[in-house]
């Protein structure tokens, strides 16, 4: 009988584990970016086990990942910055990508065409930076840390800053002019059209809304934003269940 209710107990634990590790992973939402892309040949054809590394310039981290059979890459979760890219395969020159900046929840697409040489050589591709989004739908406003600490805040509430983007306006302007915004008086942006109770506000991740009303639950000093991300459309399923806006900031 002991025996029973131990190994219950254990199932029991176990069960518990799994479920609270699934609710974690579907209530925390990206607060990073992204960069894809496809490495061929000079003919075209994929380059299968190509090695893709991204630098932050910020960090001097190192990303890496390697390409698959049809020369597709992808390089997950690196924190907002500047980043160079250099990719590594025998028999063809190291490509190097100069530096391009990488912006909240962004998923930059970097095609390279790697010319056969030597490893020792180093081709530098040049173009365009990588801002076109085509990985993604969603329609959003980055909001970063110079147009923060720039504009003339004298009530220090950075969502007064989401009236930049398109789509995002307000019906009350005085209830963005105080500093404590996690009261019912403090204002909030009405989201083509939603109300402002339709929103979904996001720090680091996490959720900052008040149960009560859905109002906001802490606001940051802005000189602590490193950017802020206001999508206002066609917003991915890990930000699901908001009509308005999602106002995701990173520290």
């Amino acid at each position: 009988m002991m025996r029973r209710s131990s190994t219950a107990f254990c199932c029991f634990l176990l069960a518990f584990l799994v479920v609270a590790a699934t609710l974690q992973c579907a209530w925390s939402q990206e607060v990073t970016a992204s960069i894809t892309g496809t490495v061929s040949d000079p003919s075209g054809a994929a380059v299968s086990g190509a090695t893709v590394t991204a630098t932050s310039a910020e960090r001097g981290q190192n990303y890496t990942a390697t390409t698959n059979d049809s020369g597709l890459y992808r390089i997950p979760q690196l924190p907002v910055g500047t980043y160079s890219l250099k990719i590594e395969k025998q028999g063809f020159a190291v490509a190097a990508r100069p530096a391009f900046v990488l912006t909240l929840n962004q998923v930059a697409r970097v095609d390279v065409a790697m010319r056969v040489g030597q490893t020792s050589e180093t081709v530098e591709v040049s173009g365009a930076a990588p801002v076109m989004k085509t990985e993604t739908t969603q329609v959003d406003t980055i909001i970063n840390a110079a147009t923060n600490d720039n504009l003339p805040l004298a009530s220090r509430n950075y969502v007064q800053l989401t009236l930049l983007a398109p789509g995002a306006v307000t019906t009350d302007p005085g209830s963005f002019t105080s500093g404590n915004n996690t009261s019912v008086s403090g204002g909030r942006p009405l989201i083509n059209g939603n109300r402002e109770q339709s929103n979904n506000f996001l720090l680091d991740g996490m959720d900052n809304n008040q149960v009560s009303d859905n109002e906001l639950g802490y606001t940051p000093a802005p000189d602590a934003i490193q950017e802020f991300n206001l999508i206002t459309n066609n917003a991915p399923a890990e930000f699901g269940n908001f009509e308005g806006g999602i106002v995701s900031a990173t520290i």
